[in-house]
């Protein structure tokens, strides 16, 4: 994986410290919660048949929601994190979804063949971990996905750009520190964040605290490029994309300049 270490490493075992089953159980009923609006806006948007790509499936749960509606003819996830795959595959062996596989693996090492895919998909900011770790890599990824695309495929990208980040790093010389606490169902109870802003890329530096053992998990590093309605525009079309649309998160309303920004675009 070469230069992509150090991102994999930000997520492996994030889905490895579940006290028991139940705990386990409420785990992927909360994920699969937090996927509806993105399973909603997806399902009126595929193709009947749809067979779909995600990249940076994380730990599946998106692949899972859209099988288990039965929204996708065949679902391949790729991820850097070794055990959020084992998480994924898992899930789907458990729940019967044998038209889904994942795959651990770097997208640019994989052959995916020429208009194989009705969609591609890849949520929760992934896209934007590329151009940071190898410049180049963002539109290079872009022409990929429409390699893989058949004609007429869609393309759907979330994107996080972190409006309200950016300015407070902005106000505070380019450094802060921040903290959250977690959603009950997740094993991590606290979420603390150390960010720094190096022009449009976000550092972040990420400690996590258990929720039951107190176990301090740190040291977990990923940087965001910060695309712009603009930016993200020009980089799919010099890729080749058309009729891009750009949605405030998984609504039906236009981009607005919130936390979430969805776009999809057609090959």
């Amino acid at each position: 994986m070469g230069e992509f270490e150090e991102l994999a490493a930000a997520y492996e075992g994030l889905e490895e410290s579940f006290a028991d089953r139940r705990a386990l159980e409420s785990y992927r009923a909360s994920m699969l919660a937090r996927s509806t609006p993105q399973a909603d806006f997806l399902v009126d948007r595929l193709a009947e048949g749809a067979r779909v790509l995600e990249v940076g499936t994380g730990n599946g749960r998106l692949l899972v929601e859209l099988g288990r509606r039965g929204a996708v003819a065949e679902g391949l996830g790729i991820d850097l994190a070794r055990s959020r795959i084992a998480f994924a595959q898992e899930w789907a062996d458990e729940l019967g979804l044998t038209t889904l596989g994942f795959e651990t693996g770097d997208v640019f090492e994989r052959e995916h063949g020429t208009e194989s895919y009705s969609a591609v998909i890849c949520i929760t900011g992934a896209f934007a971990y590329f151009e940071p770790v190898d410049p180049g890599s963002g539109l290079r990824l872009a022409r990929l996905l429409h390699d893989a695309l058949e004609p007429g495929g869609l393309l759907v990208l979330e994107l996080y750009p972190h409006p309200r980040e950016r300015a407070l790093l902005v106000a505070t010389g380019g450094e802060a520190r921040t903290w959250r606490e977690l959603d009950p169902d997740d094993p991590w109870r606290f979420y603390l964040s150390n960010l720094r802003l190096e022009g449009d890329v976000l550092a972040h530096e990420k400690t996590f605290v258990h929720r039951t053992t107190g176990e301090v998990d740190s040291g977990r590093r990923e940087r965001l490029q910060l695309y712009t309605p603009e930016s993200i525009t020009a980089l799919l079309e010099e890729a080749g994309f058309r009729d891009l649309e750009l949605f405030e998160g998984w609504t039906q309303s236009r981009y607005a300049g919130g936390d979430e920004l969805v776009v999809t675009a057609l090959k």
